[in-house]
């Protein structure tokens, strides 16, 4: 064989292996490497987000906006926790119907959970671990 032939058939397997590498992504490797995540919605007391990964060098911003059955804002009293590596480490109460923070916070997995006892409220926002917040 020739060996641009060779040279084009090697590309071609490299390129295939580097597409499959890319698209096969297992649920904790895409985990780990999540920089933002939204509130979930659904029907329940509680609305979470997945967890995402706090690295040493970005800070963990929250936005949480709580909407009433007319998509006015809410200003009911809500509560959320913020869970780092599975185990509660903060847990606020707001009644503005909008809250953002800057959470100065030690590296590890985040994640996030909004509470309504009610189940009339809709809420949007979420986490997000970058220089800026992503949920405005």
């Amino acid at each position: 064989m020739k060996k641009p032939f060779k040279l084009l058939i090697a590309a071609v397997f490299l390129i295939c292996g580097a597409a499959g590498l890319m698209f096969t992504q297992s649920q904790p490797t895409a985990a780990s490497s999540r920089k933002t995540s939204a509130l979930q919605q659904t029907s329940q007391a509680s609305i979470s987000t997945r967890r995402v990964i706090l690295t040493p060098a970005h800070q963990l911003h929250l936005v949480i906006t709580a909407y009433d059955q007319n998509q006015a804002i809410s200003h009911h009293t809500y509560t959320y926790r913020l869970y780092r590596n599975g185990k509660s480490v903060d847990t606020v109460s707001f009644s503005s119907g909008h809250t953002t923070r800057a959470v100065k916070a030690k590296p590890g997995y985040y994640s996030l959970r909004v509470y309504d006892g009610q189940q009339r409220v809709n809420f949007s926002g979420g986490l997000s671990t970058s220089d800026q917040p992503h949920f405005v």
